[in-house]
């Protein structure tokens, strides 16, 4: 669950930015049509497919909620903000954000397949989602919106006969930060955080392909500072 040291959304703003999301009339409904694995108003798949299609299976570890209150600001040059709350979703945000990262994965052709079971000779993803944070900037002229999305993916290899360990073949973190103009009736953060959501999975498909971890018929690639993409460990924060 997300938390906060900040005030939260207000119940009756609450209501009404999740009234936006809808269609008219749909607030008289349960709130089971906020899932964004499943409403396309929230979230809209990538259609990421790559170019080279990987030949290396891939296990996808359970998501991992990373997230953290300790750093979040309570206001902004003097103004308050509010923090959304993970309770309007039907489901746990890391049961969300985990189904849609398996499936875009499962689309992409980044791996030969994915895999229920983890082998040895498997690679293995270890996912963690770092922010998943949405809600609201007071400010003279209304208010803001916001949302942020930050994923972490560390891919192991397979196991090492010698020391029965997997290495680390790469560690990125991608992130996307959205925020609105002032307004008096701004978008819903609900549905804001759904293109940061998207356009952090763009990142991370991309940031994958990139790095040929899926493709063991690619050498290691010297990039001219001294890592080999395709094999190396790769440690950085992505937020371009």
């Amino acid at each position: 669950m997300q938390a906060h040291r900040s005030r939260s959304i207000p119940a009756a703003l609450t209501l009404f930015l999740i009234c936006g999301l809808l269609l008219p009339g749909a607030c008289a409904l349960p709130s089971r049509t906020l899932d964004m694995a499943t409403n396309e108003r929230l979230y809209l798949d990538v259609a990421y497919q790559t170019r080279i299609p990987g030949d290396r299976e891939l296990f996808v570890a359970p998501l991992v909620d990373a997230r953290t209150a300790d750093d979040l600001p309570v206001h902004d040059r003097g103004f308050p903000i509010s923090y959304g709350s993970d309770g309007v979703w039907e489901r746990p945000v890391r049961d969300m954000v985990d189904e849609i990262l398996a499936r875009q994965l499962g689309d992409s052709g980044l791996f030969h397949n994915i895999v229920s079971k983890a082998s040895p000779q498997s690679l293995v993803l270890a996912p963690s989602l770092e922010k998943f944070t949405t809600g609201a900037v007071e400010a003279v002229g209304g208010a803001r919106a916001f949302a942020e999305v930050g994923l972490r993916l560390r891919v192991l290899g397979a196991v090492d006969a010698g020391t029965g360990e997997r290495p680390v073949l790469y560690d990125e973190t991608f992130s996307e930060r959205q925020i609105t103009e002032p307004s008096m009736r701004p978008v819903s953060p609900y549905l804001l955080v759904g293109v940061a959501l998207r356009t952090t999975m763009q990142k991370t498909l991309t940031g994958l392909d990139t790095s040929n971890v899926g493709r063991s018929f690619v050498p290691a690639i010297d990039d001219g500072r001294g890592n080999a993409t395709a094999t190396a460990s790769a440690s950085h924060e992505a937020s371009r």
